[in-house]
């Protein structure tokens, strides 16, 4: 055995392989940092554009969030317009209202009979009471 627990003769086994092996890099090895660029500009490249997109999402879930808010405002303002139209077409709101116009009541109230005439006239024959007229076209 040789000294170390070398064998006798690898050290020039390895010269010859590395020489070897330098002499054969350029014909049948392809550059390996075109391939490396290639890669991280991909890499980058969908970095960013995953940032971009995720920018513009972000972005419209902002403006959603706002038009939300602005949908539930004007909700609630078109409750509180139909609640106060509702108070002012009450009975006493409108008899207030006329007063405040200088509006007076009209005493000449309208008497309307049971056969649908109003004012106490009677049907002639060839007459028909108001809300029994027939329908053409059907039994009524």
């Amino acid at each position: 055995m040789a000294p170390h627990g070398r064998r006798p003769g690898s050290a020039a086994a390895r010269t010859a392989r590395t020489a070897e092996a330098q002499a054969g890099s350029p014909q049948g090895r392809a550059p390996r940092a075109p391939f490396v660029l290639l890669v991280v500009g991909l890499l980058c490249g969908g970095l960013v554009t995953l940032l971009l997109l995720n920018t513009v999402l972000a972005q419209n879930s902002i403006r959603e969030s706002d038009l939300r808010k602005e949908l539930q405002q004007l909700s609630l303002q078109k409750q509180k317009q139909k609640i106060e139209n509702m108070q002012l077409e009450m009975p006493r709101q409108v008899a207030d209202a006329a007063d405040r116009q200088g509006m007076v009541p009209d005493d000449s109230a309208r008497v309307i009979t049971p056969d649908g005439f109003p004012g106490g006239r009677v049907a002639s024959e060839d007459q028909t009471p108001v809300g029994q007229e027939r329908v053409p076209g059907t039994d009524r």
